[in-house]
Parts: structure tokens; sequence; C-alpha cells
């Protein structure tokens, strides 16, 4: 997918609210748009600072046919972690599934 595609494709899912959540342990510390902590808007605006240098794929540790993507932008002296991949719903439909949202350290 690459990078520009990823970070409009995430940008996209955010704002018409097709995403969800992967479950996890600490989902409170590590998934803050999961928990409310932060809203869909807000990890919009993150994902679009971020730049293709803090940009980054690999596989899923439990099924490796699917691309994961991570986002570490920058905004206001403040690291983020943000990692997502997306689902196939059909051909033409996909949804986002968040893995993390969270401040880098958190």
């Amino acid at each position: 997918m690459g990078f520009t595609a990823a970070k409009a494709a995430v940008v996209a899912a955010l704002h018409e609210g097709n995403f969800e959540h992967e479950a996890r342990d600490a989902l409170g510390e590590k998934n803050l748009l999961a928990v409310g902590d932060v809203d869909a808007n807000e990890v919009a605006t993150l994902v679009l600072k971020t730049r293709s240098q803090d940009y980054g794929e690999s596989r899923h540790h439990w099924n490796q046919s699917v691309v994961v993507h991570t986002f570490q932008p920058t905004v206001h002296e403040e690291r983020w972690y943000i990692k997502v991949y997306f689902i196939e719903i059909d051909r033409d439909d996909r949804k986002a599934t968040f893995i993390s949202v969270h401040r880098a350290g958190g």
C-alpha cells in the first residue's frame, strides 16, 4: 500500500467511522482511541502530521498475510505511536483495525 495510500486510507476510515479495535491486554494504556481518551478526529490529525520517515510497515505477529502500518508522528514535542491494519470486508470495502494509539513510551 505504501505511506501515502496508507495515510489516506486510515484518515478516511477514521472520518467515516469505519474502524474497530483489536482486543489486547492493557487496552487502556495501549489504545487511547478504544477507551475514548482521544477521538477519531484527533487520531486523524496525528496521522496527517506523520512524515514518511516516521512510518513503517510490518507483518502482523499472528497472521503474516496482514500488513500492519505504524505511524509515529511528533506533535507539540510529543511522540505518538499508532498501529493499524485493514481487514477486507469485500472487494470494495475494508475496515481499519487499531492495535495501538498512545504516546510513545506509554
